[in-house]
């Protein structure tokens, strides 16, 4: 199987976000959808992805 890079999945997981905040709370979607980035900056950050699959990859070696 195929890994994604981290900068494709962190981006890929902000333009999730982004359209389900602009279908739900649409006169709030820039607000909440910073909160979300300060809550939750390292699912966000394409650095901390790639730390991430790394600890996957060095555990299923294991």
């Amino acid at each position: 199987m195929k890994r994604w890079a981290p900068e494709r999945k962190a981006a890929t997981r902000r333009a999730n976000l982004r359209k389900r905040l602009d279908k739900k709370a649409p006169l709030f979607a820039d607000q909440l959808f910073a909160d979300e980035l300060a809550r939750r900056p390292d699912y966000f950050d394409a650095a901390a992805i790639a730390e991430a699959d790394a600890a996957k990859d060095r555990d299923a070696d294991a």
